[in-house]
Parts: structure tokens; C-alpha cells; sequence
């Protein structure tokens, strides 16, 4: 429903380009995570297919907020307590060199994507946010990150204490995505669009990926740059999937250098500037929440701007949209081999570090298909287990999602009339004996579909800000008709009739 500001300031004209059906390995998810891949993979002699239900970037890429960091939502303070200081450092080492590695790329492929480095500002908003703040600082000390305490910060936001982390970035993703993609077709990599992957089978070493028209393609290794892998695996109680709210101000006036900035709040409000040709932007975000459990989410658009109004002067909104992240169980991402597989690759779980992570998965997952496992790939396998680090976030979404499942299958709202929806809303309503996911649109027609969410039989609730139906188990979503529009479901939701 809405567009972001990445998408309204970027066209892609890149076209589907198929040479053969066999292939080294097949990629599956055409966001950062899964075009970088590609071009590295391309770089390195293999043969590629990227394939892609909608258009590049359509997912998180395109919804992000683009920063580049060498920190993450997870603090070293907590990877230092659950993954000891050893690999917090090497974490901290491996930030660096991929911010490096998309520095390099925008030289070498000479892309125009708005890059800035910058520095982050990070502050408390009241005195018991300070200690955490303190713990924060020391941690960076201890495994490399410049940072030292500031007494201003660049924004117009009141604070008790704050501290400067240096060597950030920032950048338009879906530019900078595009060009990698001409530089990956133009040097003869298989690029599929508009295709949604409906099946896959591994047999014999062999992967037979099947697609919503009956195309078939093999390959000798699959990579699933979707988020969540699909189907019904131990990533569904691993993942849980949130949504976050932006927003993007045109500034009357040049800001004197590029930063961004976060409280620690939780959730946490996240502003940056930006500069796009001769115009300065600031954006801001914040609300998060877990996908499906927010019944209005209009009131999280509404309370960002008052955020912003309370905080910021600027020109004009130019754009606003919410977009989705998975927070993996123990705050590291997944990268790296499916447990149980030998050729099967998944890269999940950034939280709201998807640019970064994303980009690190090129820097892991090809030399694996070497068979070269570094320490960074050990750290970071979705084969690793962390009672300590992830037993309580496991527990907490077991019991979200089980809890939907019950709830939302027998409590269903009871609404004799279907013409008590009104235009513009959806609303799971029973109706002579059958429970629907009901949407009438603007021109009062009905579209009525199963609510039952394909992937495990969760309800599916109504997003009204973004006109989509969300699974507030695992964040499947679809459109008004049934489209699958996230993953993990493999299938849309099933059309139905009241006849």
C-alpha cells in the first residue's frame, strides 16, 4: 500500500535473462542479500540464477532504512556475555570489512547510490537507559569499535548522555542493488522475475526448483535469500517476524554533515539524514511491533508523526511505509548451510541489520561452497545452538504463535451481515457457517479468501495501513486477493465465495 521512499525515487528496467535451465547454484530472493551473492558468486566462476517472485528489492530491501553499520541491534555488550568476547571481536572485525566490501563495489562498478560515511550517535533518553548506554560504550572498547562519549549530537533531540560511534555508512539501496544487477546480467548471469518458487526437491545431490508456471531449474546448491526458508523447520520458532514504521521529511535547509541516531528506548526511535542530489532528507522510524499483533496500525503511523512534529522542523513529507525484519532467538543472524542439508544455504535473522548481514553473507556462504568453513561462518551457522542466548525468545514465540493458532481459530469475530464492512477494511468475520478474511474495496466489492494462513493454520489478521493480510505466527503476508506477498507460506490464501 505504500511505497517507500527508495521506491519512489527509483525505476528498474532490468529484464528476466534465461540461457539454460542447470546452473551451479540458484539463488532464490532478489534483495541485497541474494543479488551481492550473485555477483560474487559470479566473480568467482560460478553460474548463477537469481530468481524473484516480484521485482528486485521488493521486500525488505526496498523497505529499509539503509544504514550501514559496524554495530548491531544486538549489543557487544550481550554478544560479549552469550558469545564470549573472542567472537563479539571477530563480529566486530567482520562489520568492517563489509562495509569495506560495499565500498568497493560502489568504486569498482562505479555506482551512483547517494553513499555517505557518517557517524552514529547513540544516547539515553532518560537516566536508567544511561547505564546500558555505559556498558555499550565499554563494550566497543573492548573489541574495536571507535567510539567515545559526545556532549552534542546533530539532531534536535533532548538526552541525558551520548556517545559517537565512527566508521558508519549509508546509501540508496535500490540503486545500489540495480546496478549490481546490470553488472551481473550484463556479464551473463540468469536473472528470473516475476516468478514464485512453489517447490523444490533435493535428490541426489541435485535441486529441481519448480515455479508458479511449471518452469523447472536444477543446480547443484540452492541459496534461500528469502528471510525465512519455507516450508514448516525449526526456523519458524527461531524467527520471530516484526514490522517497523518510516517516515521521510524533505529539509528546507543543507544539514552541515550527514549522522544518524538512536535512543534506547524499547522499541527504539532511529533517525538519519540523507542527501539526494541537491536535496537533504531526514528520515525517521520506530514502532516497531510483531507482525500480525497490531490491529491499528494506522495509530503506529500516527504516533511517528507525532514524534516527528515534536521533534523536527521540515518542509514536506515525502514519503512514509512500513517494511519487515525477522529477529533471530539469540539476536545473531543465520548464515550459512540448512542444518540437514549439504547444498541447501539460508541467510535470516538480520533484526534491523539486513544491509549489513545481508552483504556479510558474501563473504561466508561462497567460500563454504568451496568447502572452506572460517570462524565468522562457525559463529554465525544456523546449525549452532545457544540455550543461554535463545531459550527464553524461543519459548516467548512458541507461545506467541501458539497462542494465535488457538485463539484466532475458535474465537473468529461473529458478524451476521457482510455488508457490515465497510469500504476500505477487512475484517475476519463468520458468515452463514464459514469463517472468511473479508475486504471490501473502494468500490465496494468483496474479496473474500480463506483465512487460514497456508503455511502452519494460523488466522491471519487484517493490516489496515498496508491493505494486506499478516500471520501473526511466523509473518506470512498477502494481498487483498489471496497473493503472497512474504514468505514463509509457499501459497496464497484460497479465494472463496458465499454462494
Amino acid at each position: 500500500m505504500n511505497k517507500s521512499f527508495w521506491e519512489s525515487t527509483t525505476e528498474t528496467h532490468i529484464k528476466s535473462t534465461v540461457s539454460t535451465t542447470d546452473y551451479d547454484t540458484i539463488i532464490v530472493g532478489a534483495g541485497i542479500t541474494g543479488v551481492t551473492l550473485a555477483k560474487e558468486l559470479q566473480n568467482r566462476g560460478r553460474r548463477c540464477l537469481l530468481i524473484e517472485k516480484e521485482n528486485p528489492g521488493f521486500g525488505t530491501t526496498g523497505g529499509t532504512t539503509a544504514h550501514i553499520n559496524n554495530f548491531f541491534d544486538a549489543s557487544y555488550d550481550e554478544i560479549i556475555s552469550d558469545f564470549g568476547q573472542e567472537s563479539a571481536s571477530l563480529l566486530a572485525n567482520a562489520a568492517k570489512e563489509t562495509i569495506q566490501y560495499i565500498k568497493q563495489n560502489i568504486i569498482r562498478y562505479h555506482i551512483s547510490c547517494d553513499y555517505n560515511e557518517c557517524s552514529y550517535y547513540l544516547f539515553s533518553a532518560e537516566d536508567k537507559q544511561t547505564k546500558k548506554l555505559d556498558d555499550i560504550l565499554q563494550a566497543h572498547g573492548k573489541v574495536g569499535i571507535e567510539t567515545s562519549q559526545t556532549y552534542t549530537i546533530p539532531f534536535s533531540l533532548e538526552f541525558k548522555k551520548a556517545i559517537e560511534i565512527k566508521g558508519q555508512a549509508q546509501f540508496h539501496p535500490l540503486r545500489y542493488i540495480n546496478k549490481l544487477l546490470k553488472e551481473y546480467t550484463k556479464a551473463g548471469g540468469d536473472l528470473v522475475t516475476d516468478k514464485h518458487v512453489t517447490e523444490h526437491k533435493n535428490t541426489d545431490g541435485i535441486i529441481t526448483i519448480t515455479t508458479a508456471d511449471n518452469s523447472e531449474y536444477t543446480a547443484k546448491n540452492l541459496v534461500w535469500a528469502t528471510h525465512v526458508p519455507p516450508g514448516n523447520n525449526r526456523f519458524s520458532v527461531l524467527l520471530t517476524p516484526y514490522r517497523s514504521y518510516v517516515t521521510t521529511m524533505k529539509l528546507a535547509n543543507p544539514v552541515q554533515f550527514m549522522a544518524q541516531a538512536a535512543d534506547l528506548y524499547d522499541p527504539y526511535h532511529y533517525v538519519r539524514y540523507h542527501k539526494s542530489d541537491d536535496d537533504y532528507y531526514l528520515i525517521v522510524g520506530g514502532f516497531d511491533h510483531k507482525t500480525g499483533d497490531e490491529s491499528d496500525t494506522d495509530k503506529r503511523f500516527e504516533d511517528l508523526m507525532v514524534y516527528v512534529n515534536e521533534n523536527f522542523k521540515y518542509k514536506e513529507i515525502i514519503a512514509k511505509w512500513s517494511s519487515q525484519f525477522y529477529e533471530s532467538a539469540d539476536g545473531l543472524p543465520y548464515i550459512g548451510r540448512m542444518p540437514g542439508e549439504d547444498n541447501i544455504y539460508i541467510s535470516t535473522g538480520f533484526t534491523g541489520n539486513g544491509m549489513i548481514f545481508g552483504t556479510m553473507s558474501s563473504l561466508i556462504i561462497p567460500d563454504l561452497l568451496d568447502q572452506k568453513e572460517s570462524e565468522l561462518a562457525k559463529l554465525l551457522s544456523p546449525a549452532r545452538i545457544k540455550p543461554v542466548a535463545s531459550a527464553a525468545n524461543v519459548l516467548d514465540e512458541v507461545f506467541n504463535a501458539s497462542s494465535h493458532f488457538v485463539k484466532d481459530k475458535f474465537s473468529s469475530e461473529k458478524i451476521e451481515q457482510l455488508a457490515e464492512i465497510e469500504n476500505g477494511s477487512g475484517k475476519i468475520i463468520k458468515h452463514g457457517g464459514e469463517t472468511y478474511a473479508a475486504y471490501r474495496d473502494e468500490k465496494s466489492e468483496l474479496h473474500l479468501l480463506s483465512p487460514i494462513c497456508p503455511h502452519t493454520g494460523c488466522i491471519v489478521a487484517w493490516n489496515p495501513s498496508e491493505l494486506s493480510w499478516d500471520c501473526p505466527c511466523h509473518g506470512s503476508r498477502f494481498d487483498i486477493d489471496g497473493k503472497l506477498l512474504n514468505g514463509p507460506a509457499l501459497t496464497g490464501l484460497k479465494p472463496l465465495t458465499t454462494d
